[in-house]
């Protein structure tokens, strides 16, 4: 086997990324039936946000890759804070969609992959680094150095079928 490479993603690797965000989403949620239609449209979309994010400021892929066949990816989004009087102000990266192919689980190469953008992101004196993982990932971050936080609060702007939501206006 090809040696493991840490690296950004380019835009030849689209197609592979939509690939494995696909994959991914029906490894969490099994119940989801996607028709034909539904998984062309969720190819386009993702084709355009990854030609859009590969190679802005705003968003870092980052793969890991044995020869030819990308096992493993991180999505990062740099955050730009508003400045702060008296103090240097640096960005954070919120890191999401981080994925191992099944087959390549439990050989390091999750871990190799954060420790490689734990580097980079001192190396751009990032501020920290934040994920919301899923239940299951949360010990895979813990054994990374990871230490849970506050948990952010939302508001649901969207609201899924069958709900109401009251309005004010």
């Amino acid at each position: 086997m090809s040696e493991l490479i840490m690296r950004t993603a380019g835009s030849d690797d689209i197609m592979q990324l939509a690939e494995m965000r696909y994959d991914y989403t029906l490894e969490d949620h099994p119940e989801l039936a996607v028709t034909d239609e539904q998984k062309r449209d969720y190819t386009d979309e993702m084709h355009e946000f990854l030609e859009e994010a590969i190679g802005s400021e705003n968003w870092v892929v980052w793969v890991a890759e044995y020869g030819s066949e990308i096992v493993a990816h991180a999505y990062l989004e740099m955050i730009r804070k508003v400045p702060r009087p008296g103090k240097a102000t640096q960005p954070f990266i919120y890191m999401t969609n981080v994925y191992t192919r099944p087959q390549h689980r439990g050989l390091g190469i999750g871990t190799r992959l954060t420790q490689v953008i734990e580097q980079w992101s001192r190396e751009l004196d990032h501020d920290f680094i934040v994920v919301w993982p899923s239940g299951r990932g949360e010990d895979f971050y813990a054994k990374n150095g990871y230490t849970a936080c506050s948990v952010p609060m939302e508001l649901k702007l969207s609201v899924e079928s069958g709900q109401k939501r009251s309005s004010v206006l």
